[in-house]
């Protein structure tokens, strides 16, 4: 009886010790000096939990993640970490397993669509993954991810892509802190919900900064610069409804942020600035929608409005018109002006 006892504890114990290997560290470098020269055979070779350091250098490959691990650039500088595609009509870090770390690479060259777009990374059905550090260029979509829901997107730079970041039916994620300039498209959604985008740069892209559509709601935009786009520098369509936007720096676009077909979105302490054409447009069958507390200066027209349920008060304008709307503004007036006004006030009162 002892025996059968002592055995079953034995059992016990090596299963715990199993379930319990720490997580391996392996290398790769393109001169030999590591345990691989290519990083797709270092992920063939390692465990769910591993950690893929790649040295310095010009890596040529498009790379299938499909196991939970982590792969960093030794020396946390995209500059000096450069994947090439191989293939230039598929994705360069295709993610199709959850859990994976992707840091500190410059990923260039999926440039060509074939049958679908391609991406510097891909993540599809993917959840709990972190893109972070990344320089991504030169591809169709620098970030693309499709059904795939909780990750974090930060710190990347994308630019030079036809869509630096896009969200495709994916949920819950977190984009904080990216820099996306010189794409068509900044930042792109569809049928993405509950999304949170957060100190992110979208700048000098060739059409909108941010464009959010088909569907896209409950996200939430705040404490973002959106600049230098030559149409709309915040764009809503499509029925994308209860959306925030709030503390941005919208300036220098055609139109700052513009609403179509869609409903129940808030505008709120935003700065709108020196728009070529409207800071502010809510039109086609859009309602319900607030604008408050918005400061908007040296816009050509500051706010326009087709519908009269939306609700639009309480914004510091400075320059530019208001069209269309019978709800109660602010008007920007120096301290200076103010004062003269009230004086005049009394006087006038006094003589009564």
């Amino acid at each position: 009886m002892k025996i059968k006892v002592y055995f079953s504890v034995v059992f016990v114990y090596l299963i715990l010790i199993a379930g319990t290997v720490e997580a391996a560290t392996v290398t790769v470098s393109k001169n030999g000096e590591a345990n691989y020269t290519i990083i797709q055979e270092a992920i063939n070779n390692v465990k769910d939990g591993d950690t893929i350091l790649v040295y310095s250098g010009n890596f040529t490959e498009n790379v299938i993640v499909n196991k939970s691990v982590s792969i960093k650039s030794n020396s946390g500088n995209p500059d000096d970490t450069i994947i090439q595609a191989s293939n230039p009509g598929e994705h360069i870090f295709n993610v199709t397993e959850d859990d994976v770390t992707i840091s500190g690479f410059k990923i260039t060259g999926a440039s060509n669509i074939v049958t679908s777009p391609t991406a510097g990374v891909h993540l599809e059905g993917v959840n709990n993954s972190i893109i972070n550090n990344n320089k991504l260029s030169n591809n169709v979509i620098g970030i693309d991810l499709q059904s795939s829901d909780h990750n974090m997107l930060s710190k990347n730079t994308v630019s030079d892509n036809e869509r630096g970041i896009s969200l495709t039916n994916s949920n819950g994620n977190d984009l904080i802190n990216n820099d996306a300039f010189n794409n068509r498209f900044g930042i792109y959604f569809w049928g993405s919900k509950n999304n949170i985008l957060s100190y992110n740069n979208a700048s000098s892209n060739e059409e909108d900064g941010i464009w959010i559509e088909d569907g896209s709601n409950n996200n939430t935009l705040r404490n973002n610069m959106v600049s230098n786009s030559n149409d709309d520098g915040i764009l809503l369509t499509e029925s994308s409804n209860n959306n925030t936007m709030s503390g941005n720096n919208v300036t220098l676009s055609l139109v700052g942020v513009q609403i179509t077909d869609s409903n129940n979105n808030t505008v709120k302490n935003n700065f709108i600035s020196n728009n070529s054409r409207i800071g502010i447009s809510i039109i086609r069958n859009s309602s319900n929608n607030t604008v408050k507390d918005n400061f908007l200066s040296n816009n050509s027209e500051s706010i326009v409005t087709e519908s009269s349920t939306n609700q639009i008060y309480n914004n510091k304008i400075k320059e530019g018109k208001i069209h269309d709307t019978n709800a109660s503004q602010i008007a920007f007036i120096c301290p200076f002006l103010t004062v003269v006004i009230f004086g005049i006030a009394v006087i006038f009162l006094r003589k009564e």
